[in-house]
Parts: C-alpha cells; sequence; structure tokens
C-alpha cells in the first residue's frame, strides 16, 4: 500500500515538475528572485527557467542532487541549520518553507516554496525522484 502511494506522490510530483514549479531562488550576492524549476521528459535532468545566467542554476543530472530542510543541519556548521545564505536572507518564520537543493562541486541552491506543504511536497518528492534515478543508474 505505502508503495502505491510513494508511486502515485512520484507521478504526480514528476508531472508538476515537467510543466515547471515556481520557487523563491536566494543567493549570496544577488536579491532574491522567482525561477521556476523543470525536468526534461525522461525525468533526468533539472533545469531552471527565468534564472538568467545564474551559475548554480546550471543543468543538473537528478541522480546528482540531494535535497535538505532548511531547518536540517548545515554540513558546513553543524550547530546551526539550513545554510549561511538562508541564515542571512530569510526570516526564521519563514525556514519551513525553505529547503536546500545540493548539486555536485558543492553547489548549494537556496529556495523557498509558497508555502510548507508545497515545501513538504516538492521536498518529498524529490527525494523519490532522486531514488528513482540513482536506482535506474545503477
Amino acid at each position: 500500500m505505502e508503495e502505491e502511494d510513494d508511486a502515485g506522490i512520484l507521478a504526480r510530483f514528476k508531472e508538476r515538475l515537467q510543466q515547471g514549479i515556481r520557487v523563491t531562488k536566494f543567493s549570496k550576492r544577488a536579491p532574491p528572485v522567482t525561477i521556476v524549476m523543470k525536468c526534461d521528459e525522461g525525468h533526468e535532468t533539472l533545469s531552471f527557467d527565468e534564472a538568467g545566467d545564474d551559475p548554480e542554476c546550471a543543468d543538473v543530472g537528478i541522480a546528482n542532487l540531494g535535497i535538505r530542510r532548511a531547518t536540517d543541519p548545515d554540513p558546513e556548521v553543524k550547530h546551526f541549520a539550513g545554510s549561511k545564505v538562508l541564515r542571512d536572507n530569510l526570516d526564521p518564520s519563514q525556514a519551513m518553507k525553505a529547503f536546500i537543493l545540493e548539486a555536485p562541486e558543492g553547489v548549494t541552491i537556496n529556495l523557498k516554496a509558497e508555502e510548507e506543504a508545497d515545501a513538504d511536497r516538492i521536498i518529498y518528492g524529490f527525494k523519490l525522484l532522486t531514488k528513482e534515478a540513482k536506482t535506474a543508474g545503477q
């Protein structure tokens, strides 16, 4: 039963990601900007529309992504949560809406959804999608 639920959640997330999910991106040196996360039809590559020439928003293979909540420990500073970029730019009351995509070569993409429930769906969807991509790549 649980696998069916995850399969349905994953199918809906894939469809939504193909259409595009609007989020706010935070950076060290630029003001927050609204971008659109999208994936290709094969659900193998994540891209970012409306991100301009932001190097953090280069296309990335979904199998190479990690995701964590802004409330999870910061791997660089264990006694803090999230990331320095989010701590510097986001009011703590907004932390449940935020998450961090971890791309290869230490790239972190700091994002915020409109609502907490939406962030939950995005985080869980990415966890299912990256797990599927990594399993398929073995």
